[in-house]
Formats: structure tokens, sequence, C-alpha cells
């Protein structure tokens, strides 16, 4: 098992933050006085489309129903397919997060769905359209995005505040800027009680975790898999384990796999990695964008293939591989491009093809059901997350 490394980043707040947090909180109260209360076996999708603008689009398991993609607020806020983060806290609609191209952190509350989407930070705060995670820890939300690397700015790596959309508190983190494949990077994060895990895959290719200290702002991390085994900033998933405690890391090796790890809450790897042997040899493109969920079926993970089909790779409920199947037809999305599936009976499954985004039912068995057109305004292979 791999020793941890202890850092302890400055713990300090992001200019105006005090201001803006109160700006967002009058931008609500301007809302709807009851807000929307979420429900089970719904899914919402969401992207920053061709016009800069947060879009999105939901599924109903209850009704078997889309509604096509509308635009949340106004356009021009965002770099056209910018990195989003959605989070469901129990009891309400999803709130979003995103970084808008003046380094502004942004937020959705989906309780207020007249609202748009306000600034939670002062510009320049971090990189625009950068990475971009988010979870519900139990206690408190954590948030991740990537430092601002432009001019005259003094940047923090922690900051802790009341959200004013939920009644919860913010962890917020700052990832160091990747020297390689910047505008493409990818982070994930694992919730525990009052904790959170953040998956990155480094600049050597190193996959690590970093566990968020609540009592000191500092972080300890551990290497899950060594230097040179994945790309730097790759795509990186994460879904609940087999067991408690216990959680399953995702990621695209340079030999063209996918490959599974099981670390423990709070700590590093559990056993050896294993790679996908139901599927050939470099058929996952390097660095490829996943995206991971599990329901009582087993873990599905999805990705874009190299020739372009938009595949799901099948675990059991015991965690082990079973099958890799493709979801379309070749050439229909951009090989390493995002996909979002989610843990709602059968995995619903959202992507692009074209300029335009695309989704589908639930799978059932080997023959999906037909893709459908969601709605305009959207650039091909844009960040799409599914909560």
């Amino acid at each position: 098992m791999s020793q941890p490394t202890r850092s302890r980043p400055t713990a300090q707040r992001l200019r105006a933050l005090l201001t803006l947090l109160l700006l967002a909180a009058a931008a609500l109260l301007a809302g709807p006085v009851q807000p929307a209360a979420a429900a089970a076996g719904e899914a919402d999708a969401y992207y920053i489309g061709a016009d800069g603008g947060l879009w999105s689009y939901h599924y109903s398991d209850t009704a078997g129903t889309w509604t096509t993609a509308a635009r949340l607020g106004p356009a021009a806020l965002a770099p056209p397919g910018a990195r989003v983060a959605a989070v469901r806290v129990p009891g309400h609609r999803p709130v979003v997060h995103f970084t808008a191209t003046d380094g502004s952190v942004y937020e959705y509350c989906g309780d207020y769905p007249t609202s748009d989407p306000y600034a939670i930070s002062s510009p320049g705060s971090a990189q625009p359209g950068g990475r971009t995670a988010a979870a519900w820890a139990g206690t408190q939300v954590t948030l991740v995005t990537t430092v601002w690397t432009g001019p005259a700015v003094a940047t923090a790596t922690s900051s802790l505040f009341n959200d004013p959309c939920l009644p919860v508190t913010v962890d917020w983190r700052q990832l160091p800027a990747p020297v390689a494949h910047p505008p493409s990077a990818e982070a994930a994060v694992i919730p525990i009680t009052g904790r959170a895990g953040i998956l990155t895959v480094g600049d050597s290719g190193a996959v690590t975790v970093g566990w968020t200290s609540q009592a000191t702002g500092g972080l300890t991390s551990y290497t899950i898999a060594p230097a040179g085994s994945a790309r730097p900033g790759a795509g990186i998933a994460v879904a609940p384990g087999t067991s408690s405690g216990y959680f399953s890391v995702f990621y695209a090796g340079r030999d063209g796999r996918l490959n599974q790890a099981t670390i423990s809450a709070g700590g590093g790897r559990s056993g050896a990695v294993q790679a996908n042997t139901t599927a050939p040899d470099g058929t996952v493109p390097d660095g490829a964008v996943l995206s991971a969920a599990k329901n009582a079926a087993g873990t599905a993970v999805g990705y874009v293939a190299t020739d372009g089909t938009i595949t799901l790779a099948h675990l059991s409920t015991a965690g082990l591989w079973q099958s890799t199947e493709a979801i379309s037809t070749s050439g229909f999305s951009t090989p390493g491009g995002s996909v979002a599936i989610s843990d709602v009976d059968g995995y619903p499954a959202c992507g692009t093809n074209g300029p335009v985004p695309i989704h589908f039912g639930p799978v059932r068995g080997p023959h999906p059901d037909p893709w459908v057109t969601a709605g305009p305004n959207v650039t091909v292979g844009a960040a799409m997350t599914f909560v």
C-alpha cells in the first residue's frame, strides 16, 4: 500500500468572496418563494453550449421521458464546452458550478430555477472553463477548480464559505494548473462524511487521491498508480465500491485499456489495479473522459472509444469486469470526448453528435433505445455532467 504525503495549503478567502456571496444571495431572494424539491428516479444533464451559456435537460425514470435542452440564464458566460460540475444534496435540486471566461466561479441553484447563474468569486479566481468537480460529503459540499494562471492575482488554495443556494458549507479547493492539456484536464471527488477525496492524474501521469482535512485545511495524498500510468490531466471517474468504506476509481491507461483501482475511504489503494480485458487493447483513447455510475445491477463506465462509438464497460456487483458494449454506431462522437451516464435504472446516457447534444433512454439489453436529439447549441465533445 502506498504511503501518504502531506501538504498544508494556505487557507485564505478568495478576493471579494463575501461581497459576491451576498450579491448571489440577493439574486436568489428575487427568485420564487418556494424552492423546487428533488424527486427520486430523476437525472439532469448540464453543459456549456456553443453560445457560452449553461444548458440543461432532464430525464424522468417514472415518466420515461426527456425534456428538450434549454439555456439557464444568459449566453456568453463561459468558454464553449467548458467543464461543469453538478451536485445533488438530499432534498434539493442540483447545484451546478463552472468557471466563467473572466475567471469567476459561477453557481446555478436548481432550487430556484428561474434565477440566472451567479458569481461566487471575483474575476481571476480560477482557470476559465477549466476542470471542475464537486460532491456532497454528508455535511458539506467539496468544490474543486483549477487555479487562475493570469497576471496580478493572489491565488488561494482553499476557502470555506456558506453556500448562498443551499444551507450547507462549501469546502473550495484549488488544483494546480496542469502543464499539459490544460483545457481538457479532469478531476473527480469522492465524498465521505465530513471529508472528500480529490482524484487527479498529475503532470507525471501518476493517478493520485488527496483527502481533505476539515481540521487543518490540509491534504493527505496517496498514489493510486505510478508515474506514466495515464496521460497527464486524463479523465478519471469514481463509483461506490463493493463494500462500505471502499470506492472504485477508473482511468484510461496508456495502453488504451480501462483500469479499475479500489481505494479505501481516507486511504490509498487496496489490492492490484484491474484492467478491463473484455475490450481489446488500444480501444480507449489516451486521456479519455470517463463517467461511472453504480446501481443495483452493478457498475457501468462510459467513454467514447477510438472508433467514435459511445461505449459502456460493465462490472458485476462483485466489482468484476463483465462486458463492454457499444451503444452507438462508429463515428458517432469525438473519440475520448465527453459522455455522461446516470445511476437511474438502466444507465440513461448523454453525449454529443455534431452540433447537438444527444441522449437515449434506459439501456435495455443488447439493443438500447434510439438516440434522440435533445436540443441545439453544443460544441462537439463538450464536457457534460449528469446528476
